[in-house]
């Protein structure tokens, strides 16, 4: 193969891998940040009441 070609197929790799891995990072934040938020609000509104 050509040197041209394998440029481009690494490229296409390389955006391939950034593409999943900020896909992953998505679903992470995505399924983390709620778990998180229902955690933090029975802890806030049992500090709140008397």
């Amino acid at each position: 193969m050509n040197d041209t070609l394998n440029r481009w197929i690494q490229r296409v790799t390389l955006a391939a891998m950034v593409a999943l891995a900020a896909a992953l990072l998505a679903v992470g934040v995505a399924l983390y940040a709620p778990a998180t938020e229902a955690h933090e609000s029975p802890s806030k509104s049992a500090l709140q009441q008397p």
